[in-house]
C-alpha cells in the first residue's frame, strides 16, 4: 500500500491476519518495548506498546500486512523530525504521529524513541502517571475519581517542585494559600497536558482566583496582562504598584496562548 508523503492517511484498522502483529512485536521486543507483548492490546486500531524498564507507552497502527505503520506517542520533547518516516497528522491516540514504510525504520524509530524515555530525558508527569494508572480499573465512578485524583496529586508534586514551592508571582510560601493552577483547563486538556509541569502556575490564593476567572494573564515572556474588567483597586492592591513578571519558558508558550484566547487578551501579546 503505497501512499503520498503528505497524503492523511485514514483511522487505522488493525490487520486480520496474524502476520501484522507478529512483524510489529518482533520491532517492539527488539527495541525496548517487550512488556506484555504475548497478548496484543489493542484501542481502536492502535496495538499499545510498553516497557518494563520505563512508563513510556507507544501505539502502533498497521494498514496491512507489509505496512505502512504509524508510531503515535505523547512526548513534546522529543523531535520527530529525528524519526525515520515522515509527519502523521491523521487521527491518533498521543499528541505526536509518524509514518514508516518498513520494518526497518519501524524498529529505528521504536529504538530511538525508547532511547529517548530512559537515556536523555527525564521521567516526566505523564510517564509518572501512565505508570501509577496502568492497573487502576475504570469502569465505576469511585475508581474514575481515584485516577482524576492520582493525576492532580502528581501534578501538585512537580507543580511543587518546578516552583519551588512558592508562588509564582509573590514568592510567598504558605502551602495552605497556594493553588496548583491549570493555564489550560483541565477539562480541555488531553491525559498529557492535565499533568504537564508547563500547564501550571502555582499562585497564592488571591493571584489564583484573578487567573482563573481570565481577569488576569501573561504573554509569552512572562508579563503581567490585566483585564479592564479587573478595577484599579484590585490592580493596586495585587501588584502594590510593581511591574510583575513571572519566568515563562518556550513550554508555557501554548498554553498561555490559550489562556489568552479564552479570556479575550487577543493575540498582539506573544
Amino acid at each position: 500500500m503505497t501512499m503520498p508523503s503528505d497524503a492523511v492517511l485514514p483511522p487505522p484498522v488493525p490487520s486480520q491476519g496474524a502476520a501484522a502483529w507478529i512483524d510489529i512485536r518482533q520491532a517492539a521486543y527488539r527495541n525496548g518495548f517487550h512488556k506484555g507483548l504475548h497478548q496484543p492490546v489493542i484501542h481502536d486500531g492502535w496495538y499499545l506498546l510498553r516497557s518494563a524498564t520505563t512508563p513510556f507507552q507507544v501505539h502502533v497502527a498497521a494498514y496491512g500486512e507489509v505496512g505502512p505503520w504509524v508510531l503515535s506517542f505523547s512526548e513534546p520533547r522529543i523531535d520527530t523530525t529525528i524519526l525515520p518516516g515522515t509527519e502523521y497528522t491523521g487521527p491518533m491516540p498521543g499528541q505526536s504521529g509518524r509514518e514508516v514504510t518498513s520494518l526497518a525504520e519501524l524498529g529505528e524509530a521504536l529504538s530511538r524513541i525508547y532511547h529517548f524515555a530512559t537515556v536523555e530525558l527525564p521521567p516526566s508527569a505523564y510517564q509518572e502517571f501512565l505508570d501509577a494508572t496502568l492497573a487502576m480499573p475504570e469502569t465505576t465512578e469511585a475508581e474514575r475519581v481515584a485516577i482524576v485524583r492520582t493525576a492532580q496529586g502528581i501534578f501538585r508534586q512537580h507543580l511543587d517542585r518546578y516552583w519551588n514551592q512558592a508562588c509564582a508571582i509573590t514568592g510567598l510560601q504558605d502551602r495552605g494559600l497556594l493553588r496548583a493552577s491549570h493555564i489550560k483547563p483541565w477539562a480541555a486538556s488531553s491525559d498529557y497536558e492535565k499533568v504537564d509541569v508547563h500547564n501550571g502556575l502555582l499562585l497564592s490564593a488571591l493571584w489564583d482566583a484573578a487567573f482563573d476567572q481570565g481577569l488576569i494573564s501573561f504573554s509569552d515572556e512572562g508579563g503581567l496582562l490585566v483585564s479592564p474588567k479587573l478595577s484599579q483597586r484590585a490592580i493596586d492592591v495585587l501588584t502594590y504598584g510593581r511591574t510583575i513578571t513571572v519566568p515563562m519558558t518556550d513550554g508555557h508558550a501554548p498554553y498561555l496562548r490559550d489562556h489568552r484566547s479564552r479570556h479575550g487578551f487577543g493575540d498582539d501579546h506573544d
